[in-house]
Order: C-alpha cells, then structure tokens, then sequence
C-alpha cells in the first residue's frame, strides 16, 4: 500500500482487457496492491480499475477497523493492543519480502500480458522466494507475539496472520498485474465480511484466544482466489534485474510505511498494556484515513507518467494538484480531529475519551504522510526515484531516532513523535526536490527502458 514501484514502466500499448493494475507511488504498505502496470488504455481504464482497487482497499479497511472496534469493545484494552499490534507485526514483516515480491510480480506480469510473453519463469521465481520469506517470518513472529501476550494460542495463531497477510499481499499486486481489478475489489469485500463474521463467532463460543484465527482465515482465503499464476506465451519473459526490482521495493517500503506502523509496536513494547489498548483505538481510527491518500495516488502516476518534464512543482498544474490535495486534506483531516471528543467514544465506550488525544497527534502524522504522496508521485513518474527513496529514507532515520530518544520519558506517545516528526522531515524534503530542477537519473531511466526488450 506502497511506494510500491520505484519507477515507472516504459510506455507500452496495453490491449484492452489487460488494464487494472494502478501506479501508486506513496502509498502505505499496509494496503498492498496497487502498482503499476506496462501501460494503461484510456482514462475509463484507469477509472474503472481504480474504483474497483479503491473499493476493495475502503472494503478491507473497514473490516479491519470493524474488527478492532468489535475486540475493544468486547474483550477490553489489554486484547485490543496485543491484537493491533500483531496487525502491525503482519503489515511490517510483510515490507520485508512479501509485499515487494508481489510488486514485481504485477509489474513483470503485466509487461508480459502487454507483449503475449510467457510469465511462467519470473511468476515461479517470485513465488518461491515469497515462499521462503513467509515460512521464515512467521517463525519469527511467534517468540515476537509470545513476548507481548505470553499467551501460546494468540503466539502462534500470530504467525498465521503474518503469513496470511504476507499471502494477501503477494497475491493482490500480483493479480493487479494480471488486469483482474473486478476480482481483487470483490475479494477484497467478501474476505473483509468473512472476517468480522468468523470474529463474531469465536467471541459467541468465548474462544478469545483465538481472535486472531478469523482475519488470518481472510487473508488465506483472499489469496487462493486471487493468486497469480504464470501463462504460457510465444517468447519466454526474461528474469533480468526481477528480483533486484523487488530488492528496490523492500526499501521503499520500509522507508515509506515502516514508521506509521513501528508507531505501533512501540507503543505494545514500551507502554503499559491498559496504555497500550488506548493507543490501539487512536490507531485504528487514524490509518484508514490515509486512503484519501491512496486513492488520489493511483490517478496521479499513471495520469502523468508520460508526460515531459521533471515532475516539478513548479509547473502551475502540478503545483495546483498538491495544493488542492492539501487543501482538502486539512479539511478531512481537521474534522476528525475536533470530532475525536465524540467519535471515540462512540468506537471504544471504554477507551475513547483518553483515546481522543492520541487521535489528535496521530492525525497530525497522518496528514503530513498523505500529503506527502502527491510530490513523491509526481518525482517518481518523472523516473526520480533514486531522490525520493533517498528524502523517504532520511525521514524513517530521523523518526526512528526520535522514538529511541523519547520512549523513556514518554512510552506511549514516542511513536507517534516519531512517525510526526519523520513524516515532517520526508515531506519538506520532497518538496524541496520537487521545486528542485533535475531529470531522471541514468539508472532510473534504464530501468524505465529494462526488462522486456
């Protein structure tokens, strides 16, 4: 749900049919699946494609914040930290391989559809190395989860929803790639519905240990449907520069969404556990505003992918975009926050008034991370990946080195001063670069040309 491709693809003519998969820069990991494809046929294309991705991303979203709101309220502070932050865990491990796995293998898959290649190789490639990565991960995730809840169902149900997450992810971009927009929205909603519904079950049955079980139910379930899977073709695709593509995502990914969810974990490891539930329930309100930010990104890349220029906000049109997305934002955002007071309470009877500052600061990072995406857009459809990865980057180390200094004095809002001031750092430096001339450096632009030739 990320600055998933580095660079734009080369343009290419895409048949009809072949369209779905949308050029997101930016956006946060935790909404995997939206990257681009070789190419997109027309502005109706795009439309569709995007209404169905974005449906799909409010769709989970949704059960997600159903599914927290429903443990809070039922199983009290304690359960509701220990459960968001094992969401965290998933959505972080998964920028570790599984995430950028499946972005290289939508953007490979859809050069491949565009040019009637065979997939097959590059899709066993990719697959096996996701393989690796999940078992590995959700190994790690069991001591992780055990050190937090000392409880060995929610340990090891824990790794389920790492690798379960890990599946969703691999398998949403990849079937992007495959111009399978309409499939991926509808199991976006289903899975999300059969989520809540398995939650509501195991809470009748007083199993509430087992909480986790029915999200991870969802992310497997979504990914059998969805899973991508190589096609023949005339000519074999090569697997040239795959999984250095990928390589380059890990990073991105990390630099770009790792902060918003190590704001998480820091909260489960550092604070006190009635603490923690109370961050849990700002937290939960929060992120799913970040899809406004989604949302807009999937128009931007593709929109000015192949236009000239530099991606600078000097040009009034590009200038014009950032400072309406702003405009908005502080809007959307703004509201929220003088509704916190009565929102959170009406969430989390038990968390929300003491939940409702948390909000408040946890808005501020989200706004300054949305707003964030439109310069960062703009630079990578230009081909500048290389300086966006680099001002994404010095934003995660500084915010990092906040969070390290101030969790003793303050454990429970450490993360959220360090994904503020992060986030702050990343976007005056895009900002910066965007009014900043430059072109597309010599690597970028050989690999907007790489791959299929």
């Amino acid at each position: 749900m990320g600055r998933a491709a580095l660079v734009p693809p080369p343009p290419l003519v895409t048949p009809r049919g072949t369209e779905g998969s949308l050029g997101t820069p930016g956006v946060p990991e935790g909404v995997p699946g939206t990257v681009q494809p070789a190419a997109l046929a027309g502005s109706a294309d795009l439309a569709r494609s995007a209404a169905w991705s974005t449906g799909g991303i409010v769709a989970q979203g949704v059960a997600r914040l159903a599914y927290t709101v429903v443990i809070g309220r039922s199983l009290g502070s304690a359960d509701l930290g220990h459960v968001s932050a094992v969401l965290s865990l998933s959505i972080f491990m998964a920028l570790v391989w599984p995430t950028a796995a499946g972005n290289a293998a939508s953007r490979y898959i859809a050069f491949a559809v565009a040019r009637g290649q065979d997939d097959r190789a590059v899709v066993r490639l990719l697959t096996r190395t996701w393989a690796v990565s999940v078992v590995v991960l959700a190994a790690v995730a069991v001591p992780v989860a055990w050190g937090w809840t000392h409880d060995g169902v929610l340990a090891a149900t824990a790794a389920w929803t790492v690798a379960g997450y890990g599946a969703y992810a691999y398998a949403r971009t990849g079937a992007l790639g495959r111009g399978r927009a309409r499939r991926v929205g509808l199991a976006d909603l289903g899975t999300g519905l059969l989520a809540v519904a398995g939650l509501a079950v195991v809470l009748a049955v007083g199993a509430h240990s087992w909480v986790l079980v029915p999200i991870s139910l969802g992310y497997t379930v979504f990914a059998v449907v969805c899973w991508p899977r190589g096609v023949a073709g005339d000519t074999e695709l090569p697997r040239t520069g795959v999984l250095s593509f990928a390589a380059w995502n890990v990073l991105a990914g990390l630099a770009t969404n790792g902060l918003l969810q190590l704001a998480m974990i820091s909260a489960e490891v550092f604070a006190a556990p009635a603490q923690v539930g109370v961050y849990a329930a700002a937290f939960t309100i929060a992120t799913p505003a970040s899809m406004v930010g989604q949302a807009v990104s999937q128009i931007i890349v593709p929109a000015f992918a192949h236009e000239a220029g530099n991606g600078s906000l000097r040009d009034r049109r590009r200038l014009a975009v950032f400072l309406v997305f702003t405009a908005g934002c502080v809007v959307v955002f703004g509201a929220i926050a003088a509704l916190a007071g009565f929102v959170m309470p009406l969430f989390y009877p038990e968390q929300g008034v003491a939940a409702a500052p948390v909000l408040r600061g946890l808005l501020v990072g989200v706004f300054v991370f949305t707003i964030a995406l439109v310069p960062a857009a703009f630079l990578l459809a230009a081909g500048r990946s290389g300086e966006v990865a680099v001002a994404s980057l010095t934003g995660l180390v500084v915010g990092v080195v906040v969070i390290a200094v101030s969790v003793s004095s303050a454990p429970l809002t450490a993360g959220t001063t360090g994904f503020v001031v992060g986030s702050v750092v990343s976007l005056v430096a895009l900002v910066l670069i965007g009014f900043r001339s430059g072109r597309a450096s010599e690597g970028d632009q050989t690999k907007r040309r790489a791959t299929v030739q």
